[in-house]
Parts: structure tokens; sequence; C-alpha cells
């Protein structure tokens, strides 16, 4: 029960994972949550028991104690948590991975966890593909071959130049995935984008991987420059054009994390460290990673 759980970031593969890309997907330390018997933040503490209430009276899954997860929650168990709803951080993948952890019955294979995990936040999400919970239950990187193969690393790739831009807009992925899935219906989008940006996202998560700076920002540069050409609905109106400014200028780049659409995005900059960033964006929700 002393176990926290956090967040996840998809660092790159939204999207493009749907067309056979690769994707890095990473647990990110500075949210997370955990459970607690606190009799703290009123709001909250009812708006988690009221959710894992609903969660077992409804959810199907049979891979979880589900009496003892009453029992503690009649006991006045909550999940406290710091990840924001809507962002894209993966808020539900960690309660699940909680309930997991505490209440599952795991077997001892990763694929068995993924799809254990997938039917439990199939609750949250309608269907899941179990990969935010693996990762909030892993805590550790995960490199997305394609969805039956994923490896996990056993060290977090270097991110010291990557940061989150907060939008503070929480937004819903579904009605943005089935934009993409429409796009795709034009094969002049299939080929001038899809088939492009997978490549240079295949390749950007090489060059993390290697620690290859100067590659990764020439990649990442043309993710953001896709993105800006071919998914404008996803791009936040407020930050279009600090958008914009990156790709002409090269002193940074911003690009897509998960869906878009609001929640954060996320960026890069060689040049400068997160205060400066801070200054050069004129704001001080940024945050990076360690």
């Amino acid at each position: 029960m002393l176990k926290s759980f956090p967040a996840k970031v998809l660092l790159l593969g939204e999207y493009t994972i749907l067309n056979g890309s690769r994707a890095l997907a990473l647990p990110y330390e500075d949210l997370k949550g955990e459970w607690s018997f606190e009799e703290i933040d009123h709001e909250a503490r009812e708006s988690s028991q009221k959710s894992l209430k609903n969660f077992l009276e409804k959810s199907s899954s049979g891979s979880i104690d589900r009496e003892k997860l009453r029992e503690d929650l009649l006991r006045g168990m909550w999940f406290k948590s710091s990840i924001p709803q809507g962002y894209g951080l993966g808020s539900s993948g960690a309660v699940i991975a909680a309930i997991f952890e505490n209440y599952g019955k795991p077997s001892g294979h990763l694929e068995d966890h993924k799809r254990e995990l997938a039917q439990l936040e199939d609750f949250f999400h309608g269907a899941s593909s179990g990969l935010d919970p693996l990762v909030s239950h892993l805590q550790r990187p995960l490199l997305i071959h394609h969805f039956q193969n994923i490896e996990v690393l056993q060290e977090m790739p270097p991110l010291k130049n990557f940061f989150l831009l907060n939008t503070k807009r929480p937004r819903q992925t579904g009605p943005l995935v089935s934009i993409y899935q429409e796009k795709l219906k034009d094969p002049q989008f299939k080929q001038g984008c899809v088939d492009v940006l997978t490549k240079e996202v295949n390749f950007a998560i090489e060059a993390v991987i290697k620690n290859d700076e100067t590659n990764l920002s020439h990649h990442l540069w043309h993710i953001s420059k896709l993105q800006w050409d071919f998914f404008p609905e996803m791009i936040p109106t407020k930050e279009r054009a600090l958008w914009t400014k990156g790709i002409e200028t090269g002193d940074y780049i911003l690009k897509l994390c998960g869906a878009g659409g609001g929640g954060f995005i996320l960026g890069h900059s060689q040049k400068y460290n997160l205060e400066e960033m801070k200054s050069l964006l004129g704001t001080d929700d940024l945050r990076g990673f360690k």
C-alpha cells in the first residue's frame, strides 16, 4: 500500500503506432498516485471513492480480489493522485496499476499482464491497449515495436533536453483518434504524412536510445513540421504561434504528447535549459525530465 504509481508519457509514436511505427512510453515520476486512508481533500476523496465503487459494480474482470478491494473501500480507502485527468498522462492507468498490484492475481508473463491490465482499464476507456497501466505497473520505459511485441528497457534514456508544456486544457482521446482515422482514408494523407512520419518517429526513437542529440533534433524538427502541416486540429490554438516559432528558429521544437488537442505538449531544446525555456515561451508552467 506504500507504493506509488507514476504517470506515463508517450514520448514518441503518437498516432503512427496505429500504422506500424515503434513507440516509446516512459514513467513520469513527478506526477503519481497512491492508496490513502487520509481524511483530507474531501472533494478528491469522494470523487475517487465514487469512481472506484462504480468500477467494482460495473467492471466484469475476474482477475482481481474484488471482495478485498470492496472491504478496503468501506474502510475509507481512496486513490490520491497528482496526475491530471484528461491530459494524456495515464491518470486511469495509474489507478489500474495500483488495483492490479494490490488486488490482482498476476501471472508471470508480460503479455498476460498487459491483457489483464487492458481488461481492467476497459472500464474507463471502453477499449484499452493496456500500455498506460503497464508503464505505471512496471515503472520502466517500454519500447513498443508493435502492440504484441513490447520490450522493457532497464534504464531510462537521457531526457534532460525534453520538457512538458501545460496547455491547461483537458481533452478526450477518442474524438481525435477518429479524426486521424478519417484522414487515413485519403491516399495523399497517407503517402505525404503517415509514411514519412512513421520513418521519422522510428529514427527519433533510435536517436533517443543512443543519446544522439544531433540526429534527434533533426528528426524532431521534421515530426513537428509534419504535425503542423497535417494535424492542425490536434494543436491547441493558444500554442500555435509558439509551435511555428520553434519550427522557424530551431531554438526549440514542440510536438504532440499523446493525442494532442490539449493536455501537455512535448518540447525539446538543445540550446536552452528549463528556466530559460520558461522565459522564452512566456510561461512558468513547464515541467522537466530527470
